[in-house]
């Protein structure tokens, strides 16, 4: 799944994209993994919800991958010397 343009995503939505929780996605937020701001709902008193730059989110997704293939290719040199 891809980022919808120039639209800053929900954290439901970042979720999704990588795969995760919407708290995992607050987490990465907290870390500054993610770029992303805080943003009141008008129409729910108290209600906020976090906003999550598009390339930031595809940028972690990048990074996932590449994670995933160095520890595939790990895992392959160390069953091959065994």
């Amino acid at each position: 799944m891809h980022s919808n343009g120039n639209r800053w995503l929900t954290a439901q939505e970042t979720a999704a994209q990588l795969d995760t929780t919407s708290s995992e996605v607050c987490r990465l937020l907290s870390l500054g993994r993610l770029s992303g701001t805080k943003q009141k709902d008008p129409r729910r008193a108290g209600k906020s919800q976090w906003l999550v730059d598009p390339e930031s989110a595809l940028k972690e997704e990048k990074l996932r991958k590449a994670k995933l293939v160095r520890r595939a290719r790990r895992l392959k040199r160390v069953s091959a010397q065994q």
